[in-house]
């Protein structure tokens, strides 16, 4: 019975969530910007100084405890302790307990954020609709800046090889703080942007990444934020901003790319400026491509050979490394944003755009704000 109670606080918790969505800013006040950044916060310093990943560990044991539990009912009912129905009550009744204990924890830590306003409605930023000639220059400007990184970081329009640092999960989360604090107050993250949060991870979770075609994820049960070490440097270095995002109670994953993006273009290290710079020209670009297929060609063709090397690595990796999980987690994550009212679900991706422009014409034509290096 307990198991049935923990199973439906937990469901009442998640109706509770929909319904707080009607009311943003009652979230807003309650728990968009104390409770939830500060849980959030605390949780990922009580699990950042374990260099390998506390949630896979903890889910790996789920996973075991389950499975024995399943294993000694089976043999309890072999040895006719206890009657087929009755094992199957127990059973129905822990899985529920385990279910509701897991909503629990999510809303409360951090799933809650979902019922926030989108971040253009907390942020007041007006979208433009096809606006075709915002679209262009910030095509231009882009490509411009992404450009001037890659030389910057490589001395050279051209390396004659794609760009493969190696990845330092502790000091790039490190430059990234320098980031989110020059832009967390535009953002509206108010004091929580210059506190320090735990490291992005990338040992013990690549693997598990890797398996399911993700660049990354973040675990609200444990504040982590994890980053696939094995991609190509500038996607994993780009993949640290957004998970990060996340770990700073960002939720939806256009915001989260763009907010990741901003505050990598805002530090001083010369890879993540890159990788930031990089990942905005290829959202863009690629929407630039179904508004005006000459202008995306022309942008396409202003950019650095070393820049688009990159960009072919990229597929190449991504094509080489397909799993077959990977559709399965596709769907899932699909089902799960939709769940939370995630308009278009993992098309939701492809969305951070529409907040790019947005913030390019409220800034006068430029992403990075002024008086910051680059700004």
């Amino acid at each position: 019975m307990r198991g049935f109670i923990l199973l439906l606080t937990g469901l009442a918790l998640a109706a509770l969530s929909l319904l707080l969505s009607r009311v943003p800013g009652v979230v807003e006040w309650g728990y968009g910007t104390t409770l939830g950044p500060a849980l959030a916060r605390r949780l990922s310093l009580a699990t950042g100084w374990i260099p390998i990943s506390v949630s896979l560990g903890g889910l790996l044991l789920l996973v075991a405890w389950v499975g024995w539990r399943a294993v000694a009912g089976i043999r309890a009912v072999r040895a006719g302790r206890i009657k087929p129905l009755e094992a199957l009550g127990r059973g129905a009744a822990r899985g529920g307990g385990l279910v509701g204990v897991l909503l629990i924890a999510f809303y409360l830590l951090w799933g809650l954020n979902y019922a926030r306003a989108p971040l253009e409605a907390r942020l007041d930023l007006v979208v433009p609709e096809d606006d075709l000639a915002t679209l262009i220059a910030l095509a231009e400007h882009a490509v411009d800046r992404v450009n001037e990184a890659y030389v910057t970081l490589h001395g050279t329009p051209d390396a004659d090889a794609p760009t493969a640092i190696t990845l330092d999960p502790a000091r790039l989360s490190s430059e990234m703080r320098t980031g989110w604090i020059r832009v967390g107050d535009a953002l509206g993250m108010g004091g929580w942007a210059d506190r320090p949060y735990g490291p992005v991870k990338v040992r013990g979770s690549t693997w598990y990444l890797q398996a399911f075609d993700l660049l990354g994820i973040y675990s609200p049960f444990t504040g982590e934020a994890h980053v696939n070490g094995a991609a190509p440097t500038i996607v994993a270095a780009a993949s640290i901003g957004h998970e990060q995002a996340h770990q700073r109670t960002i939720t939806r994953e256009s915001e989260a790319t763009f907010a990741g993006a901003l505050a990598a273009i805002h530090t001083d290290d010369p890879l993540l400026r890159y990788a930031g710079w990089a990942r905005i020209v290829r959202s863009v670009l690629r929407d630039l491509g179904d508004a005006d297929a000459d202008a995306r060609e022309t942008m396409g063709d202003r950019l650095h050979r070393g820049v688009l090397r990159d960009w072919q690595d990229y597929a190449r990796w991504s094509e080489e490394n397909r799993s077959v999980a990977g559709p399965v987690a596709s769907a899932v994550n699909d089902g799960y944003l939709r769940t939370h009212r995630v308009p278009g679900g993992i098309r939701s991706y492809a969305m951070d755009t529409r907040l790019f422009t947005a913030w390019f014409a409220r800034h006068d034509g430029r992403l990075v704000l002024p008086g910051t290096p680059g700004g």
